[in-house]
């Protein structure tokens, strides 16, 4: 079964403050070695870089309608712009609110369930290969 990988460069803004807005590159990655996640790569400052994996179900829902609780929410957000989302983050450490444009990402989306449709994710599960990253045998 030929491997896939699948890349998106967009740049969201982050709203830093009430009147502050910074351009932030973003890097959506998706593999089907993991075939139910994403990965968000933020670009926040030059050296600065945060990583966060969520569920691709949940990013591709909220282009359409608000879903997430906890830590990642996802849902769409009303402007003059356009169709746009957001994406909010949350730890113990702080909060981030992101927003973009919808027609890139539910573009890219859209190519990750050509690859791995919904619903098959686990027939390309390895779990021996999972077993063996995780458990350090």
């Amino acid at each position: 079964m030929d491997s896939h990988e699948l890349e998106l460069n967009v740049c969201l803004t982050l709203r830093a403050a009430s009147d502050l807005h910074v351009r932030v590159p973003v890097r959506f990655s998706y593999s089907d070695r993991d075939p139910y996640a994403v990965q968000a790569t933020f670009h926040i400052a030059p050296g600065q870089v945060v990583y966060w994996m969520f569920a691709r179900d949940l990013l591709d829902e909220g282009m359409q309608n608000a879903v997430g609780i906890g830590d990642v929410k996802v849902a769409p957000v009303e402007s003059s712009l356009g169709r746009r989302f957001s994406i909010e983050l949350e730890t113990p450490d702080g909060y981030a609110c992101l927003t973009g444009a919808v027609a890139p990402v539910s573009a890219w989306i859209a190519k990750t369930y050509e690859a791995v449709p919904a619903g098959c994710e686990s027939a390309f599960l390895d779990i021996d290969r999972f077993l063996d990253e995780h458990s350090g045998r």
